[in-house]
């Protein structure tokens, strides 16, 4: 059997999986479909045979990630993200960094790594993806206010992730000390490196987006805007992640955000643009629906069994830290704004965070004479399933808990 017959198989194996899970959970609001997918291919990666597909960190960077990161930038409301930007960038440029450290120095005790691979595996497993929010927020009723602050930093954190993760590791190759870039000149040049590769990738997208967004609206043909969105979402990523070496998601997600900027609400979208934009949003659902089932049969339950207790751990201080970081920054935060974030909002920011596509990408990224003596891979698998099921099942339970719902006025 050719490779390519081998891969349209597997592909028509997942969706036939995702549809008999859709089927199942159809009438069931409580129960997350993204959840049971990953249950569901940690299920077949158990009992049944191999589904011959592979996940590696090309494909889901420059084939899967844009589209997931595209359709959510497309969907979301601008003026209510603006209106949340300064909290959102706090927690991108302080509370990510922040978390990163703390996970690692805890790491050290908790998982016995030395310092440099205890902070590559924080930088890995930290940045919540917008491919496990966005599918969870759809699931269940949730104010706006707090779908977007959480959707919004999901979207902008893997961008600076990638460049903590990217400077450790070349530092790591380099042979260099990692608390090296604790120094004022390591500082410096991480804020460098998030200004030129971050911010330079952001710019280039809007840019992108900004073309294209006038574009669009001078055309009536349908296939002409589809076309010219799937130009902008990978051609952004492509030029920034291949050529320019910026940051390929944060060009995106710029691009994204500028072609879905209207002026009031997304109400003023034209027809054609409407149908684009369900054509998106059909894709983002394939794309996901096979990255869950992926990451779910991806999981090997024998090495997920010999470290369970490690998995089990890092699960538990991935929350923890989050908490240790969200709480805080947020309340600082909320002395500055006349509309303060309430601390129930707090608890589902904390609960809501998911780590599964981008450190799946993150790991698959690490090359084995560094992460070869470490259960990096299984860790970050481990945890990717704990967080999507454990978490995410759980996601009613706790909104109910909170009180929060659509109908929530000061969320």
């Amino acid at each position: 059997m050719s490779d390519l017959v081998t891969t349209v198989s597997g592909v028509l194996v997942v969706l036939g999986i995702a549809l008999a899970v859709r089927l199942l959970v159809r009438n069931r609001d409580r129960i997350a479909y993204a959840s049971v997918l990953v249950a569901v291919g940690l299920g077949a990666a158990v009992v049944g045979p191999n589904i011959g597909l592979e996940l590696t960190n090309d494909i889901i960077f420059f084939l899967l990630l844009p589209t997931i990161i595209f359709q959510g930038t497309l969907t979301i409301e601008v003026p209510e993200l603006r209106h949340n930007g300064p909290l959102i960038v706090v927690l991108t440029l302080v509370g990510l960094p922040l978390a990163v450290v703390l996970l690692g120095v805890i790491g050290t005790v908790a998982f016995g790594f030395e310092l440099a691979i205890s902070l590559l595996f924080a930088a890995i497993i930290l940045p919540t993806d917008p491919a496990a929010v966005l599918s969870l927020f759809e699931e269940f009723d949730v104010a706006e206010r707090l779908a977007v602050t959480i959707e919004g930093e999901s979207l902008l954190n893997d961008g600076v992730a990638i460049v903590i993760f990217s400077s450790l590791l070349a530092t790591i190759q380099a042979g260099q000390a990692v608390t090296d870039l604790a120094t004022l000149s390591g500082l410096a040049g991480f804020l460098a490196d998030v200004a030129v590769i971050g911010g330079g990738g952001l710019g280039l997208g809007v840019a992108f987006g900004y073309a294209a967004h006038q574009l669009v609206h001078r055309l009536d043909d349908t296939m002409a805007i589809l076309l010219t969105t799937i130009v902008v979402a990978y051609g952004s990523f492509l030029v920034a992640e291949h050529y320019l070496h910026l940051s390929g998601v944060l060009a995106t997600v710029g691009a994204g955000l500028a072609m879905g900027a209207h002026e009031k609400t997304h109400a003023r979208m034209s027809d054609p643009e409407e149908t684009v934009q369900e054509v998106w949003s059909t894709l983002g659902f394939l794309v996901t629906t096979v990255l869950y089932v992926l990451i779910g049969s991806a999981t090997s339950p024998s090495q997920f069994v010999d470290h369970a207790g490690l998995i089990l751990m890092a699960a538990v201080l991935v929350v923890l830290v989050r908490a240790l970081t969200i709480y805080p920054l947020v309340s600082t935060t909320n002395r500055l704004t006349t509309e303060p974030v309430p601390l129930r909002c707090q608890h589902i920011m904390v609960w809501g965070g998911l780590h599964t596509v981008v450190p799946v990408a993150l790991v698959l990224a690490v090359p084995a004479s560094i992460g070869g003596s470490y259960p990096l891979e299984t860790m970050v698998f481990g945890v990717a399933v704990i967080s999507l099921v454990i978490q995410g099942l759980l996601m009613p339970t706790v909104i109910d808990l909170t009180g929060l719902g659509a109908d929530s006025v000061d969320a």
